[in-house]
């Protein structure tokens, strides 16, 4: 089984079921109200173990109840947790406010923006990057890994080498040379793909000169689409580590991660 390093959140997601959209101004009821683990770091981690990897996570929890229970619950589904670091601090939880089609709004704690770092040495087939602001000598380890996947950052963030870049295309410039330049500020000369996608239109992929369109995998009805890029992301690590080209990986991440979606709809 291949070793992946997987970087970036672990959150404790306090997911509001709303009962009507949000309108500014409004009356909103909720019908449920539910806390579980998340973040761009575990839905990928939890879908690479469920592929049979053994993966190694690297991220920041603190050292209070929720923080120590939550070091055991990775523990727990598998993943090797050498490399989260426990701080000092309350654990403030992720509110994600959950319309009925769908729409989400996310409302985050300020500073949670710290930098993440690591001792010792990784060793890995491929890494996973989804964090913002990186120490040097993390990034100096990332970029001796010989695969390296990150998703495209949303704010300021520290480049980090990268050899393919996922995003979604409403993130992104409508204009393909200007979102590959915008990537290739984040990951340098190793980049050689961007991978775009898009809900249920086909998922772009731009190497700087072609771009290549990929049909994904049937929609599946769902009104609840969290963790699902992190998924797909985690299916194209693996896939491209298991030798299958770009547009083949893309493809078998997107089927993967549809059937993730009906499994869980289910």
């Amino acid at each position: 089984m291949p070793r992946i390093i997987v970087i970036g959140s672990v959150n404790h997601d306090r997911i509001w079921q709303l009962d009507a959209p949000l309108v500014s101004g409004g009356r909103i009821q909720f019908s449920s109200r539910t806390t579980r683990l998340g973040g761009g770091a575990f839905y990928t981690g939890r879908q690479l173990l469920e592929l049979g990897a053994d993966v190694a996570i690297v991220s920041r929890l603190m050292r209070d109840e929720q923080g120590q229970a939550a070091l055991q619950s990775l523990a727990a589904d598998g993943f090797d947790t050498e490399h989260v670091t426990m701080v000092p601090g309350e654990t403030a939880p992720l509110e994600i406010l959950l319309e009925p089609g769908g729409e989400r709004t996310i409302v985050a704690p300020a500073g949670r923006s710290r930098s993440l770092t690591v001792t010792g040495k990784l060793v890995a087939a491929g890494v996973y990057v989804n964090a913002l602001v990186l120490e040097e000598h993390l990034v100096e380890q990332i970029g001796a890994q010989p695969l390296v996947v990150s998703q495209f950052p949303l704010k300021p963030a520290t480049p980090r080498p990268s050899d393919y870049v996922i995003s979604s295309r409403d993130d992104v410039a409508d204009d393909l040379a200007v979102a590959w330049l915008r990537a290739g500020e984040i990951a340098g000369s190793r980049l050689k793909m961007l991978v775009l996608t898009d809900g249920t239109r086909p998922i772009m992929l731009f190497d700087g000169a072609t771009a290549i369109e990929v049909e994904p995998a049937a929609r599946v009805e769902t009104t609840n689409t969290i963790g699902a890029g992190d998924r797909f992301a985690g299916s194209f690590l693996f896939a491209l580590l298991e030798g299958l080209a770009a547009a083949a990986a893309t493809r078998e991440a997107s089927r993967i991660t549809a059937e993730w979606l009906r499994r869980r709809g289910g």
